[in-house]
C-alpha cells in the first residue's frame, strides 16, 4: 500500500491549478463586463482588445512549445511568467480606469502570454515526469481535479467574499500560484535530445491527426453552451438567477466524477472510457431539448449529470495526448517535443473556445426577429449542436485509425 507521501509528486505538480482558475474564470468572465461598463471604455473598445489579445495568445502557444522543448523549464520560465501574470494583474486591478486602449491591449497581451508560460510547460510536464500509464492517468487527474477546484473557488467567491476584499484575495491567489510553480522546479532536457523535430513533422504523423481532429471537435461541443448559458437561462428557463447555482452543480459534479473515471479507465482503458463518457453526455444533455419556463431544477439535474462526465472529457484526453507525446518521443531517439505537442493541443482548444462565440452568435443573430432570437434557435445552439457533435467524436474515436488510442502499453 501506497504511502501518503507517495503521492506528493502528483499533489505537487497539480498545485498550480488551483490558482490559475481560480484568477482565469473571473478574469475571462467578469474582467470583460466590468471593464466596459466599470472601466469606462465601453463594449466595442473592450470586444476588439480582447479579440486581438485572444489573437496574440493563440500565436503564442507553439512558439513556446517549441521554446521549452529546447531549453526545459527551469525556475527563470515559471517566475518570470508569473512576474507576467502578477504584474498585469495587478495593474489592471489597482490602476484606475480607463486607460489608452493601447496600453489596456498591452497589459492583457502580457498577462495571456504569462498564462501560456506557465500553462505549456506545466501541461507538458507529465510526458517527463511519468513512466508508465498509470502514472499518465495520476498526473492528468489531478491536474484536472486542482482546475475544477479552483472554478468552484472563483464561483463561490462573489457570494463569501465582500467586494473590498477581493483585491486581498488577488494577491492571496498570486501567492499560492508563485508557490506552486516554485514548487515546479527545472526540468531540463538531455543535451542529446533532438530539439529540431518541428511541428510539421508533429503534424505529419497519422496519429497526431488522429487525435487531434476529434480533441478539436470535443472541445467545440464543449464550449458551444457555454457561449450560450446565460441566454438559454432567461430566454428558455426564465431563470437567469440561477446562472450561479447551474455552474456550481456542474463543476461540483466534475470533481467528484475526476476519481471514477480514473478507475474506469484503469479497468477498460482510456478510449473506451472517453467513448463511454462520450455517450452518456450526449444522452443526459439531449434532455435539456425538452426543457421550458420554469424547469430550473430539472435543469440543474441534467447539469449535475453532464458534469460527472466531465472528468472524461479532460483528464482521459490528456492522458493519451501524453502517451502519444511519449512514444512519438521514444520514437525519434529521444526527441524534446511535448511541449510543442501540448502547445498544439492549447491551440486547438483556443481556437474551438473562439470558434464556439462566433459560430453560436452568428446563428442566433441569422434567427433573431428584431434583438432577441426565438427559443427554438436558442435552445438548437446550446443542446442540439453540442449532442450531434459529441456524437461525431464518438464515431470519430471508433475509427480503425485511432485504434491505437485503446493499446495501453507502457512506453
Amino acid at each position: 500500500m501506497r504511502s501518503p507521501l507517495a503521492y506528493w509528486r502528483f499533489i505537487r505538480y497539480a498545485l498550480p491549478g488551483l490558482p490559475l482558475a481560480a484568477l482565469g474564470l473571473p478574469f475571462y468572465i467578469y474582467a470583460p463586463l466590468w471593464l466596459a461598463e466599470q472601466g469606462g471604455y465601453g463594449y466595442t473598445v473592450v470586444g476588439t482588445i480582447f479579440i486581438l489579445a485572444r489573437f496574440s495568445d493563440v500565436a503564442s502557444d507553439l512558439p513556446a512549445g517549441a521554446w521549452v522543448d529546447r531549453h526545459g523549464s527551469g525556475r527563470a520560465l515559471w517566475l518570470g511568467s508569473w512576474l507576467l501574470i502578477a504584474a498585469s494583474a495587478m495593474s489592471l486591478a489597482f490602476i484606475p480606469h480607463p486607460w489608452p486602449p493601447s496600453i489596456l491591449a498591452l497589459a492583457l497581451v502580457l498577462l495571456m502570454l504569462g498564462w501560456t508560460g506557465i500553462t505549456v510547460p506545466w501541461l507538458a510536464l507529465p510526458v517527463n515526469l511519468s513512466q508508465h500509464n498509470m502514472d499518465r492517468l495520476r498526473y492528468n487527474s489531478s491536474r484536472e481535479g486542482t482546475l475544477l477546484l479552483g472554478t468552484l473557488i472563483a464561483m463561490l467567491a462573489p457570494a463569501l467574499v465582500a467586494p473590498s476584499s477581493l483585491p486581498s484575495a488577488l494577491i492571496v491567489l498570486l501567492a499560492a500560484l508563485f508557490v506552486a510553480v516554485y514548487l515546479q522546479g527545472s526540468q531540463n532536457f538531455s543535451a542529446g535530445a533532438n530539439s529540431t523535430l518541428s511541428v510539421k513533422v508533429l503534424l505529419a504523423d497519422c496519429r497526431v491527426r488522429s487525435l487531434a481532429l476529434p480533441w478539436f471537435v470535443n472541445m467545440f461541443a464543449n464550449a458551444i453552451p457555454g457561449a450560450v448559458l446565460l441566454l438559454f437561462m432567461r430566454e428558455v428557463l426564465g431563470a437567469e438567477d440561477a446562472v450561479p447555482m447551474a455552474l456550481l452543480s456542474y463543476f461540483l459534479a466534475g470533481l467528484i466524477g475526476v476519481p471514477f473515471w480514473y478507475f474506469l479507465a484503469k479497468k477498460l482503458g482510456d478510449l473506451r472510457s472517453w467513448r463511454i463518457g462520450l455517450c452518456c453526455s450526449a444522452l443526459l444533455f439531449s434532455f435539456a431539448a425538452l426543457l421550458g419556463e420554469g424547469d430550473v431544477y430539472w435543469f440543474i439535474a441534467i447539469s449535475i449529470g453532464t458534469g460527472l462526465m466531465l472528468g472524461a472529457d479532460q483528464a482521459l484526453p490528456s492522458a493519451m495526448q501524453t502517451g502519444l507525446a511519449q512514444a512519438l518521443s521514444k520514437e525519434h531517439g529521444g526527441a524534446a517535443l511535448g511541449a510543442r505537442m501540448f502547445a498544439l493541443w492549447s491551440m486547438l482548444s483556443k481556437a474551438a473556445m473562439g470558434l464556439a462565440v462566433g459560430v453560436s452568435y452568428l446563428w442566433l443573430g441569422s434567427q433573431a426577429d428584431i434583438d432577441v432570437p426565438p427559443v427554438w434557435a436558442i435552445t438548437a445552439a446550446y443542446v442540439l449542436a453540442p449532442v450531434v457533435l459529441k456524437l461525431c467524436v464518438f464515431y470519430m474515436l471508433g475509427r480503425e485509425s485511432v485504434a491505437w488510442l485503446g493499446k495501453r502499453a507502457d512506453v
